[in-house]
C-alpha cells in the first residue's frame, strides 16, 4: 500500500544522513599501515576533520567499495565537522573507527525526494551510528532540485528524528520520528517508482503528520512484515484516485510479530455533488502481513462511492464503470488464516445498504441487507420481512454453500431470489490461472433492468422477464476465445420493454460446439413474428470481437412488425406514423473487406480496414398512415450490401395517392475508413397529393394543395445531403393562392445530425385563369429548433382570374370573373398554422364582375334598378397586408361606367369572417360636377383633410352615395346601411382623388358618364 512505501522512504532519508557521516571517516582505500604493530587495548589517533560542500554521490560510491551499502540514491553536497578517532592497528575495520560531530547540507536529493537545511549530530562507536537532533525540511516536488538558486521554494513538511543504525556488522535500524505537514506531492513520484502496479493506490496530494518509533533489520527494509513499529498518523486533503479530498486520522498504528494493527481509524471526505453529505469511513483492524495469522476487522462506511473504489481494485476496460452507486455498511470480521486456504477459517458479517446500485449495467435496486460470508457459505438476506419489501428491492435473498481449495472455489446449493425470480444451480470458479469455469444454472422468471447505454442524449434501459437453463464450461485462461467455450443455453425472454415501448417476447437456443456456434431464436416483437437463424464458424485464435465476422448462413425473417412503437422510441416522443414492416435479411458472409489495404485511395493504416458482411435485404411496408390518413398501401425495397456499399436495386410503391420510385447506392465507409454513409440516389414521384406527401409538416400541410410529379437526384453525407431536380404541379393552391398548373426546379439541403432542412423552388411558373403567376418559394426548418417551418415567397401575377385567386374569400357564382395583376410577398417564422403567416400585396383589378366580390349582391338590393351583380368594373386596386390570420384591406376600390366602390377592413382567413366598410357612389353627378371639381382642387395637396372637407363632401354626395358595413362570412355576408355622415377621412380623400381623375379624364375613361352624369 502507498503509506507502507512512504514509511520506507522516510526511513531511507534517515539512513542517508548516517551513511554520509560514516563515509567522512571510514576510508575506502586502506593503504597506509602503522610503523609498529598495534597494542591492546586499541590505540587511536584523534584528529579534527572539516569538509565543506562534499559531493555525496561520490561518498556513497566509496562506502560501497568497503561493503557499506546505503540502499538509497543520493545527490547534493554536505559539510561536516568531526572529531575522529582512527584505529592504528585496525585501519581496514569499519567497526573500529570512532567519531562524533555534526553534518549539515543546504540541499539533498534522497531517492528523488528533495530536502533542505539538513542538520544532525552524529556519534559512531563499535559499528553503530547514532543521529541526534536530526532536522530537515522536505521540499515540494514542484520546486525540488530543478529550482534555480535564489528562487522561492515551497516547503512540503518538517522532519525531526533520532535514529541509530547497526552498520558493521549490518543489523537493525531504530528511529524515533516526528513529521509535521509533509506534502504527499513530494513523495508520490518516488512511491510510484517502487510500486508501478499500485499507482491507483498512491495519494497524489495532501499533507500528512505522524509520530512513530520503528525498528527494522537493515537488510529487509523493503519488507513491511519485518518492522516493529508504534505510532499515530493524520492526513488533511489527501487525494486518492477520483475520490474527493479526504481527512484521515489513525489513533494508533502498530506492527508487531508480522501483524499490522490500526485503531481509531477515520476517513472523511466531502462529496462534490452534495457538499452537505460526506463520505465517511470508520473502524479498526488487525491484519497478518504475511497472509498467515489472526484477522480482526471492524469497519463502517457511509456514502462510499463504489465506482471509484472498484476502479482502484480493477483496471477499467472502458470509460463506463462496471459498478455505480453509493453504499453504507457495518462489517465485523474474525478469522484465522493459514498457509493453505482450505485450512483457514473466517466469518465476515454485518449490514449493507444502498438506494440504488448498478453492476455491469444491471439495476440491483435498493439494498437493505444482512450479509454473512464464511469459509463455507455466502448469504445475503433482507433486514425486513419479505412481505414488507418495497418494489425497489430486486434482491430478496442470495444463499450458497461452497468449498475452497488451492485450485478452485466450488459453489453448490446456489439459491437466489432476485429480480422477482429465482436462480439455482452450481458453479466452479478456478483460483489459479489454469482450470475450468463451469456453470449449471436454472433461471426462473427473472425481470432485471439493464442499462445498455445512451442514444440521442437519452439513457436506454431494457427490461425483460428471463427464464431458461445454462450448462457451460470454459478454461479460465481462454475465456476470451469463443472457440474454447462449450455448452448449451435455452432462454425464454418475455415482456421485453425498451424504455416505455413494449417490444414482445423471444425464445432462443444457443449451442457452442467444437468448431461452431449456432443460434436459433423466434418470437413476437412489436406485434410481428420474428425468426433468426445463424451459424458462426469459429477459428483458432478468434476473440469475441471476431464472432460477428464468423457468422454465415444467417437469416432473419419478420412479418407484421409495428412501425409506430419503433419510431416512437427512436424519436423519443410519440410518432403519428403507423404501418406494418415485413421481410427478410440474409447475411451471406464476411469474407470480403470493405476496402483492401492496398487500395491507393485509402488514407487509413492497413491494419484499420473495415470488414462488413454481404447482406441481402427484401422489405415490404404496408398500410403506412399518418394520423389514420393513408400514405401508402404498399412500399417494397430490394437491396443488397456488398463491399460496404448498399445497392438499392428497387424501392417502389404507391405514395400519397400517387407513385414513388428510387434506386441507387449508399457508401457506408469513407476513404479515411470511418463509418460515414454517403448517398447517391435517383428518385421520382408521379401525381402525388401534395398535402399528403408533406405529412411531416403536420397541420400546415393542408395549406399546400394539388398534385406533384418530378424527378430528383439525392447525394451527399448525413450532415450535408443535397437534392436537385425539377417538379411539375397540377391544380396547385399555396396558402389560398391558386397557381393552377406550374413547373419549377427544386433544390433541397438537409443535415440529419442537426435535423435541419431547407427546400427552394426558385423558378415557379404557372398559367392560371388565362393569366400567369411567377414566383419563388423557400421552406426550411426553424432556426430556433421549434415546431413549424420558416417560409419566404414572392409572387407576381399577370391578368389572372380574380375568382380563382380569391377562393378563400368566398364562393362566387358561375358569372363571377375578373383579372388581377400585381405582387404578393408572404412568409413567416415557425409557421404552424395559417395564423402565423405575414405578408403584403398590391394588385390592379381589371374587368371584374360584381358577382366575384363578396357582399356586392347584398348591396344591390339597396340600389334599386342598379345591379352590381352583372356590373363590369373596368379598373380597380387592392392594397393591404396579411398577418395574424387576417387579410387587412388598406384600400380596395373598383370603378365602372355607373358605379364607384371603395372598401377597407378585414377578412379573417381561418373563419372567412368579414369586418368591412364600403362606400358605393352611383347616379347622375352632372349638376354637382363643377362644385366637386372645385373641392378636389382645393384639397388636392392637403396631407390631412380638415373636418370641414369631410362635411362638404358628405353634403355634396349625400343623395348619390351609400355607406354600408359588411359583416358575416364570405359565404354569407350581412350588409347593413350606414348614414353618409359616417364618412371617414380615407373615404373622403378617395372620392376627391378619384372624382378629380374621372372629371379630367372625360368620357374617354368610360366612367365620366356614370360618375358625373354626362348623358
Amino acid at each position: 500500500m502507498a503509506w507502507n512505501q512512504n514509511l520506507r522512504t522516510l526511513v531511507r532519508i534517515l539512513l542517508a544522513g548516517i551513511f554520509l557521516s560514516v563515509n567522512m571517516v571510514v576510508p575506502s582505500d586502506v593503504s597506509a599501515q602503522p610503523d609498529e604493530p598495534a597494542e591492546k587495548p586499541e590505540r587511536y589517533w584523534t584528529t579534527r576533520w572539516s569538509f565543506d560542500d562534499v559531493d555525496v554521490g561520490q561518498l556513497a560510491d566509496r562506502l560501497g567499495a568497503i561493503g557499506i551499502e546505503t540502499g538509497v540514491d543520493l545527490e547534493g553536497t554536505v559539510s561536516v565537522r568531526f572529531n575522529v578517532g582512527i584505529p592504528w592497528t585496525s585501519l581496514g575495520d569499519g567497526a573500529a573507527y570512532r567519531f562524533d560531530g555534526t553534518l549539515t547540507s543546504p540541499r539533498l536529493l534522497v531517492d528523488g525526494v528533495a530536502v533542505k537545511d539538513l542538520s544532525t549530530s552524529i556519534n559512531y562507536r563499535d559499528g553503530v551510528a547514532s543521529l541526534e537532533k536530526l532536522k530537515a525540511t522536505v521540499l515540494d516536488r514542484r520546486t525540488g532540485s530543478a529550482n534555480p538558486i535564489g528562487s522561492p521554494e515551497a516547503n512540503a513538511g518538517e522532519l525531526v528524528a533520532t535514529a541509530s543504525v547497526e552498520l558493521v556488522p549490518q543489523g537493525d535500524v531504530s528511529a524515533d520520528v516526528r513529521i509535521d505537514q509533509l506534502s504527499l506531492d513530494s513523495l508520490s513520484d518516488l512511491v510510484r517508482k517502487f510500486l508501478p502496479d499500485q499507482s491507483g493506490f498512491i495519494p497524489t496530494a495532501g499533507q500528512v503528520s505522524t509520530e512513530f518509533e520503528v525498528q527494522v533489520p537493515l537488510s529487509s527494509i523493503s519488507d513491511l512484515a519485518t518492522y516493529q513499529l508504534t505510532g499515530r498518523a493524520s492526513g488533511r486533503g489527501v487525494v486518492l484516485a477520483d475520490l474527493p479530498p479526504s481527512d484521515l486520522d489513525v489513533g494508533r498504528v502498530q506492527i508487531s510479530d508480522q501483524v499490522l494493527s490500526m485503531t481509531e481509524v477515520s476517513l472523511t471526505a466531502n462529496a462534490e455533488e452534495q457538499p452537505s453529505r460526506s463520505i465517511r469511513l470508520f473502524g479498526d483492524a488487525s491484519i497478518p502481513l504475511n497472509g498467515v495469522g489472526e484477522l480482526q476487522l471492524n469497519l463502517s462506511g457511509d456514502d462510499i462511492p463504489t465506482g471509484t473504489v472498484a476502479a482502484l481494485l480493477i483496471e477499467p476496460s472502458s470509460e463506463v464503470s462496471i459498478i455505480e452507486g453509493k453504499v453504507d455498511f457495518i462489517l465485523t470480521g474474525r478469522g484465522q488464516f493459514n498457509e493453505q486456504i482450505q485450512d483457514s477459517r473466517w466469518t465476515l458479517e454485518g449490514m449493507i445498504a444502498s438506494p440504488q446500485l448498478m453492476v455491469a449495467g444491471v439495476d440491483l435496486g435498493t439494498l437493505e441487507h444482512q450479509v454473512r460470508f464464511t469459509e463455507s457459505e455466502l448469504r445475503l438476506t433482507p433486514k425486513r420481512n419479505p412481505q414488507d419489501l418495497p418494489d425497489r428491492f430486486e434482491i430478496e435473498r442470495f444463499e450458497s454453500t461452497y468449498q475452497i481449495s488451492e485450485q478452485a472455489m466450488t459453489l453448490s446449493n446456489l439459491d437466489a431470489l432476485i429480480f422477482g425470480g429465482r436462480v439455482s444451480g452450481s458453479a466452479t470458479v478456478p483460483l489459479e490461472s489454469a482450470g475450468t469455469v463451469k456453470a449449471d444454472l436454472t433461471v426462473e422468471e427473472l425481470r432485471p433492468t439493464i442499462r445498455i447505454g445512451t442514444f440521442a442524449d437519452r439513457q436506454v434501459d431494457v427490461t425483460a422477464t428471463l427464464s431458461g437453463e445454462l450448462d457451460w464450461s470454459v478454461p479460465i485462461d481462454k475465456a476470451a476465445e469463443p472457440l474454447a467455450h462449450r455448452g448449451t443455453a435455452n432462454l425464454q425472454v418475455a415482456a421485453i420493454q425498451l424504455g416505455d415501448v413494449n417490444v414482445g417476447q423471444l425464445n432462443a437456443d444457443l449451442d457452442a460446439g467444437q468448431s461452431e456456434w449456432s443460434l436459433t431464436a423466434d418470437g413476437t416483437l412489436l406485434d410481428g413474428k420474428v425468426r433468426v437463424e445463424t451459424i458462426a464458424a469459429m477459428e483458432a485464435g478468434d476473440l469475441w470481437s471476431d464472432a460477428i465476422s464468423r457468422m454465415r448462413d444467417t437469416k432473419a425473417t419478420f412479418d407484421g412488425i409495428d412501425l409506430e412503437p419503433l419510431l416512437s422510441w427512436f424519436l423519443g416522443q410519440r410518432s403519428d406514423l403507423t404501418g406494418k414492416l415485413s421481410g427478410t435479411i440474409g447475411v451471406r458472409s464476411f469474407a470480403s473487406d470493405l476496402v483492401g489495404s492496398d487500395d491507393p485511395n485509402v488514407n487509413a493504416p492497413a491494419s484499420h480496414v473495415w470488414e462488413l458482411p454481404a447482406i441481402e435485404v427484401d422489405l415490404s411496408l404496408v398500410q403506412l398512415r399518418y394520423r389514420s390518413r393513408l400514405l401508402s398501401r404498399s412500399m417494397n425495397l430490394e437491396s443488397r450490401v456488398d463491399n460496404g456499399i448498399v445497392e438499392i436495386e428497387s424501392l417502389m410503391g404507391d405514395y400519397a395517392t400517387g407513385t414513388a420510385r428510387a434506386a441507387g447506392r449508399v457508401h457506408l465507409i469513407d476513404r479515411q475508413q470511418q463509418f460515414h454513409p454517403r448517398v447517391d440516389l435517383r428518385a421520382s414521384i408521379s401525381r402525388v397529393a401534395i398535402d399528403r406527401g408533406l405529412w411531416f409538416l403536420s397541420d400546415l400541410a393542408e395549406s399546400y394543395q394539388g398534385r406533384a410529379s418530378g424527378s430528383v437526384t439525392v447525394a451527399g453525407y448525413g450532415e450535408s445531403i443535397r437534392v436537385r431536380g425539377s417538379v411539375d404541379g397540377r391544380d396547385l393552391i399555396f396558402y389560398g393562392l391558386g397557381l393552377g398548373d406550374a413547373h419549377s426546379g427544386i433544390q433541397m439541403n438537409a443535415n440529419l445530425s442537426r435535423r435541419s432542412w431547407s427546400v427552394l423552388f426558385p423558378t415557379i411558373r404557372s398559367g392560371v385563369g388565362g393569366g400567369q403567376v411567377d414566383g419563388e418559394l423557400a421552406l426550411s426548418s426553424t432556426r430556433r429548433g421549434g415546431a413549424g417551418v420558416d417560409l419566404e415567397s414572392r409572387w407576381r401575377t399577370r391578368r389572372v382570374d380574380f375568382f380563382r385567386l380569391s377562393t378563400q374569400l368566398g364562393k362566387a357564382t358561375t358569372f363571377a370573373q375578373g383579372e388581377i395583376t400585381g405582387d404578393l410577398v408572404i412568409g413567416g417564422k415557425s409557421i404552424r398554422t395559417i395564423d402565423d403567416l405575414a405578408g403584403r400585396f398590391r394588385f390592379r383589378l381589371e374587368e371584374t364582375r360584381g358577382a366575384a366580390v363578396p357582399g356586392l349582391i347584398g348591396i344591390s338590393r339597396l340600389l334599386g334598378p342598379v345591379s352590381l351583380t352583372n356590373q363590369t368594373f373596368h379598373e380597380g386596386e387592392a392594397n393591404g397586408i396579411i398577418g395574424r390570420g387576417a387579410v387587412v384591406m388598406d384600400e380596395f376600390w373598383m370603378a365602372s361606367q355607373d358605379v364607384l366602390i371603395r372598401a377597407d377592413g378585414k377578412v379573417f382567413l381561418r373563419s372567412g369572417r368579414m369586418d368591412m366598410e364600403a362606400l358605393i357612389a352611383t347616379g347622375n353627378y352632372q349638376d354637382v360636377a363643377a362644385e366637386f371639381a372645385e373641392l378636389a382642387a382645393q384639397y388636392a395637396l392637403r396631407a390631412l383633410l380638415p373636418a370641414s372637407a369631410i362635411l362638404d363632401v358628405s353634403e355634396l354626395l349625400c343623395d348619390r352615395t351609400l355607406v354600408v358595413s359588411i359583416l358575416g362570412t364570405t359565404a354569407n355576408p350581412i350588409v347593413r346601411l350606414l348614414p353618409v355622415e359616417t364618412f371617414r377621412e380615407e373615404a373622403a380623400r378617395f372620392l376627391l382623388r378619384e372624382g378629380q381623375r374621372v372629371i379630367l379624364a372625360g368620357v374617354s375613361t368610360g366612367t365620366v358618364g356614370g360618375v358625373l352624369g354626362d348623358q
